[in-house]
């Protein structure tokens, strides 16, 4: 006899028997389980377990396109074969490697294994871009200051001065409030921070081409140690023309939501459906170093 199980957006599914008495399903709740993931291209697992009732819901995508490349929305066709979905039951304990060995485990057994026969994985990838520049997101959340292609979120520079944006903030605490960007520094007192102002000492010769050793650092050409460096030094007004920004280097942190939609897992002649069932999401999944030279 078929029987139809309803999948409740709150995953929990109550007792359901065959006419013969056999139990089919006794939950179905992940909601406090943490879904993890392992794997690489053309055999990604994404897993959760219940281990109170002995349960798990697992996603194996056998694609061979990196998920997280870009930040948007994929859709993955589960087939059954390549990419499907299992709920399973087990007779004792999962170990913390049982979704991740290379070789299959023996034990526990498994009691009920539904697959996926139908439905799709949506996979939604955001970025969080790092620059570590100090300077808080919503503060560069629009805008490229300096033209050079790196947008202020992950730019390290952002006025292009070839003095990082780090150093010209309040570093030093002279304030006193532990925030070194609630003060940043204005050398020249133009109403302009530093870390925006392409001139910092207003000698209107550019901090960038205040670079007497040509080495894409204005912080080591000193005239006058008694004032620090030439571009923060408004008697020293000598241009020597630099016509490229330094690399810069950002990190990636990348993060994942993925949602079962029409989803259909079948065992035998039982069937579970459910039209929407958030997975859940996994924070920073793939954390990427960047280096690259920005558009003079």
């Amino acid at each position: 006899m078929n029987k139809f199980l309803a999948l409740f957006f709150f995953f929990t599914i109550l007792l359901q028997s065959c006419d013969d008495g056999d139990i089919i399903i006794t939950t179905f709740n992940f909601d406090e389980a943490e879904l993890k993931s392992c794997g690489t291209l053309g055999n990604y697992v994404f897993y959760k377990v219940n281990p109170e009732a002995l349960e798990s819901l697992s996603l194996k995508l056998g694609v061979t396109d990196s998920l997280y490349r870009t930040a948007e929305t994929k859709n993955y066709v589960l087939n059954g074969t390549t990419n499907f979905v299992n709920y399973r039951t087990y007779d004792g304990e999962l170990g913390t490697t049982y979704f991740c060995s290379s070789i299959p485990p023996t034990s526990p057994n498994v009691t009920v294994d539904y697959l996926a026969a139908a439905g799709t994985a949506e996979f939604v990838t955001t970025f969080i871009f790092e620059d570590n520049d100090l300077v808080p997101e919503e503060e560069e959340a629009a805008g490229d200051t300096d033209g050079d292609g790196l947008p202020n979120i992950y730019d390290f520079d952002d006025d292009g001065d070839n003095v990082p944006t780090i150093r010209e903030l309040d570093t030093e605490n002279a304030d006193g409030d532990d925030n070194p960007f609630t003060n940043p520094k204005d050398t020249d007192g133009d109403g302009i921070p530093d870390y925006l102002d392409d001139d910092d000492d207003g000698d209107d010769v550019l901090t960038r081409d205040e670079d007497e050793n040509g080495n894409l650092d204005p912080m080591d050409d000193v005239t006058d140690t008694s004032v620090g460096p030439d571009y923060l030094n408004p008697a020293v007004a000598i241009s020597h023309e630099i016509t490229e920004y330094r690399l810069h280097t950002y990190k990636i942190f990348k993060s994942v939501k993925i949602t079962l939609k029409n989803l259909v897992l079948e065992n035998g002649e039982e069937t579970i459906t459910q039209e929407t069932l958030i997975m859940g999401n996994i924070e920073n999944v793939e954390t990427k170093d960047k280096t690259k030279k920005p558009v003079f």
